[in-house]
């Protein structure tokens, strides 16, 4: 599960934010990675490499398995990308093997697009032959216990505020729009589309009540019914976690929001929004059947980190399951003093203040 958002400043900057949800520890790490580095992509099989090319930005997000490609990121343009689940729709191209070197798996995609890309109109002609194979990295295969590939579609965004989603189905490559700047997970983004037809009466304004009529005498008055109280707009907004529910909360959430006055405080309202998106340990549950090797399992799926990207000023913000504070890396200002790729622990431990008894007492009003 995954649900992305966007949303602006009165100025118009654009800050795109998300969750990311699985039913084990991904083992993410925050990665920095140089403008120069060289990567190999995954091939259609796993006796045969994939692409290799070269980054042409600096880049920095969260990857999963210890893998040196990121889930979601930021590079030193301004163009973010995360890598959103997409079971039961993905299908990728056939690549035969004279062709392995041209293509990547669908787990390269993200690190591919923000290595070679400055922004969502390069996208664009960039995934138009990107050719995207069938293959899956050792780590994914051996952490998902499966040979298949991994389900992805992608939400992108730039420093200009447009929004693109990429998705691969029945081998071929589907590009939207998406002003509204939301994405969650299956079906096609289409189909949400067309379901928010369905919503088209839900507010942010409070209903105050309405007059009914006395149907056995016409033109009489009959009782006056109040609204219930604050958010009564928003009756029959979906609660439940499904990805068809999520994408119409997430659509009137982020469509609600104010434009806040600055970037920080943008990023604040996007973690604030995405905080009714947090799935609890334990509320997502799946029974896996007991196999030769191991006996039958529960499978807790939960939210693991969410994250935002502040395209203008070049910020990556996260925070995770374990530690609720919001951490920042500011990709504009970082020192690139090495070559190398840097991978720093997303929990920096909890900070929990025990507030003592120093602090002035206040009086009380009679």
């Amino acid at each position: 599960m995954c649900t992305g958002i966007q949303v602006k400043t009165k100025s118009g900057a654009p800050v795109y934010a998300r969750t990311l949800e699985f039913g084990i520890d991904l083992q993410s790490q925050l990665l920095v990675i140089p403008k120069g580095t060289s990567f190999t992509g995954v091939g259609p099989t796993g006796d045969q490499p994939g692409m290799t090319w070269t980054a042409k930005y600096n880049m920095t997000g969260l990857n999963t398995m210890g893998l040196n490609i990121l889930t979601d990121g930021l590079n030193s343009e301004g163009l973010a990308a995360g890598a959103f689940y997409f079971t039961g729709c993905a299908g990728y191209m056939d690549v035969t093997a004279a062709e392995a070197g041209q293509s990547v798996c669908s787990s390269d995609v993200v690190t591919y697009l923000l290595s070679t890309c400055a922004n969502v109109a390069e996208v664009k002609e960039a995934v138009k032959t990107l050719k995207v194979n069938k293959g899956i990295a050792p780590a994914a295969a051996e952490a998902l216990q499966t040979t298949i590939p991994v389900p992805l579609h992608y939400n992108i965004h730039d420093a200009a505020g447009n929004a693109l989603v990429v998705e691969h189905v029945n081998g071929q490559v589907h590009i939207h729009d998406n002003p509204i700047g939301v994405l969650t997970n299956n079906p096609e983004l289409n189909w949400h589309w067309i379901n928010l037809s369905n919503y088209v009466a839900l507010t942010p304004y409070t209903r105050t009540g309405i007059q009914l009529h006395n149907v056995t005498n016409t033109g009489a008055k009959g009782p006056e019914i109040y609204g219930t109280g604050q958010g009564s707009g928003f009756i029959g907004l979906p609660g439940d976690i499904t990805s068809p529910s999520r994408f119409i909360r997430a659509v009137a959430h982020s469509q609600a929001a104010v434009p806040a006055d600055t970037n920080e405080l943008a990023v604040d309202q996007a973690f604030h929004i995405l905080n009714s998106f947090d799935i609890p340990f334990g509320s997502v549950r799946q029974v896996v059947p007991a196999t030769q090797d191991q006996p039958e399992q529960t499978i807790c799926e939960y939210t693991l980190w969410t994250a935002a990207s502040d395209m203008q000023q070049r910020r990556y913000y996260f925070h995770t399951f374990q530690d609720r504070r919001v951490c920042m890396l500011d990709l504009a200002n970082w020192e690139f003093t090495s070559k190398d790729i840097i991978a720093i622990d997303m929990n920096q431990g909890r900070s929990i203040v025990e507030l003592q008894a120093q602090y002035h007492a206040v009086p009380v009003m009679p």
